[in-house]
């Protein structure tokens, strides 16, 4: 194969790698047989009809590689949609609630808030509890939502939701899953909390014990389902979901 053409064909390994992963997302395993087939034969027959095998296995690396990158990418973009949808959380005060004065940073407490530049008011951006439920069921999987509000409306999640004043963590949970899935849950246990980095919330993800109750839709969410595990919804609203039924999932086996 001569310079050109092998050339050509390295850079086309890469980008059909790149294309494929990001279009179906699951090629990784072709691009690793694809790479220790290939691999094999470059050590068994090192060449074929005249045609160096190693060349083979360069492409399946190229290949391999493309693959890496787009997944990368992928991830990137998760973290900076997810980012960018939580700073809906709560909006930025831009004047004071005592005095109407505008609001400007400085620095208090060794950290830039934005505090009145009248009166002593200071916007602590404290961060707000979020309660989330993990619902076993007995069919084997577990309950999830379709949001009907932003952020991420349309996708599939948790039941979880701010806490109201006066109510436990546990309690928030409980009322969730009972206002997004009508179901009637007790909580087990805490699996996972999480604070997304530079948005003003806190996550308490817990799991409750199984259920035999069908779900439907309530409030900000427009279906509510069980999803066997093998069958949960690629692209989940929040990646600290995930987080959250992996590590729950790891934790009992499944």
């Amino acid at each position: 194969m001569s310079g050109p053409v092998l050339l050509v064909s390295f850079v086309a390994a890469l980008g059909l790698g790149y294309l494929l992963q990001r279009r179906f997302e699951k090629t990784a395993l072709i691009g690793l047989i694809f790479m220790l087939g290939s691999g094999v034969l470059a050590l068994v027959m090192p060449k074929y009809n005249g045609f160096d095998m190693f060349n083979l296995f360069g492409l399946s690396m190229l290949f391999g590689f493309g693959i890496s990158l787009a997944d990368k990418r992928a991830k990137a973009l998760k973290r900076q949609a997810d980012f960018e949808a939580m700073k809906t959380a709560r909006p930025q005060f831009k004047h004071c609630p005592s005095c109407r004065s505008p609001l400007a940073e400085r620095e208090v407490d060794d950290k830039i808030r934005l505090a009145c530049t009248h009166c002593t008011y200071v916007y602590w951006n404290n961060p707000l509890p979020v309660a989330a439920a993990i619902v076993p069921h007995n069919s084997g999987g577990i309950v999830l939502v379709k949001r009907g509000v932003e952020p991420r409306k349309g996708s599939w999640c948790l039941p979880a939701g701010f806490m109201e004043v006066g109510e436990t963590p546990e309690q928030g949970a409980v009322r969730e899953a009972g206002e997004e899935a009508k179901i009637k849950i007790e909580i087990e246990r805490l699996i996972y909390t999480f604070a997304p980095p530079k948005t003003p919330q806190v996550l308490l993800f817990f799991v409750a014990k199984e259920i035999d109750q069908t779900p439907s839709p309530g409030s900000d969410a427009t279906e509510a389902r069980v999803f066997q595990l093998d069958e949960l919804p690629e692209d989940m609203a929040f990646s600290s979901h995930v987080e959250a039924i992996k590590r729950w999932r790891q934790s009992v086996g499944r």
